[in-house]
């Protein structure tokens, strides 16, 4: 039986969000919790991870403890095995370096683990750009596997043309993740307890310069910025 998960998306953001994000979700999740996957997109670094395209897409695995790998040397293989798939299915032959993506040796993604409360947290960066992912996505032989080999709705495929590359490559990944970890997403929003402690996350390191891990804030997330 599949595993209820929630994926969230959160659009455009600062990466010091991102972190208060991660950092109210972590401290809010029981021990049986579902687990969480949050999308954005950021114009700055993130835990280190410097991108070159000014897109940088992230992405963040929240799973409680028991429901990770036992050894916290192989969360972030776990967390970023479906991206590799996702990456071969828009023809990208990417390949898994340690806690990097690479190809043809370049690294184009990556990812850090930690404990944070109940929760295992997977940060990860990735670069469509530098991939080529964002070229591949209007091969038609890609849009035909999307919409029949996964099943998805993606109606900007269907009927008005080619979809944004950050799109498609979310769908994909969405989906690898689910066959991979046996998860079942449902697309949520922060409840109104979780918003209390992203908001305490964020006053709390209030004038702090940034911090490399999970416990940084930023600008202020509304219900709005969880886009659909």
């Amino acid at each position: 039986m599949a595993r209820r998960a929630r994926w969230i998306r959160l659009g455009r953001v600062e990466a010091r969000e991102l972190r208060a994000a991660c950092a109210g979700l972590c401290a809010m999740q029981a021990r049986e919790a579902a687990p969480i996957v949050l999308w954005a997109c950021t114009e700055s670094p993130l835990y280190g991870f410097a991108q070159e395209d000014e897109r940088g897409y992230r992405f963040v695995v929240i799973a409680p403890r028991h429901v990770a790998p036992g050894l916290a040397a192989r969360w972030v293989a776990w967390a970023l095995s479906p991206v590799v798939a996702a990456y071969r299915d828009f023809g990208v032959r990417a390949y898994l370096d340690g806690s990097d993506v690479c190809l043809h040796g370049r690294r184009i993604g990556g990812g850090c683990g930690e404990m944070v409360g109940h929760c295992v947290a997977i940060t990860a960066g990735l670069d469509l750009a530098a991939s080529h992912a964002e070229t591949s996505v209007s091969a038609p032989g890609f849009r035909a596997w999307l919409r029949e080999g996964l099943g998805l709705a993606l109606t900007q495929c269907a009927s008005e043309g080619e979809a944004p590359a950050e799109r498609a490559f979310e769908a994909a990944l969405r989906a690898r993740i689910e066959a991979q970890h046996g998860w079942q997403f449902e697309t949520a929003w922060p409840n109104a307890a979780e918003r209390r402690a992203i908001d305490a996350a964020r006053a709390s390191s209030s004038g702090l310069d940034a911090d490399p891990g999970p416990h940084a804030a930023g600008a202020a997330l509304s219900q709005a910025d969880f886009a659909d």
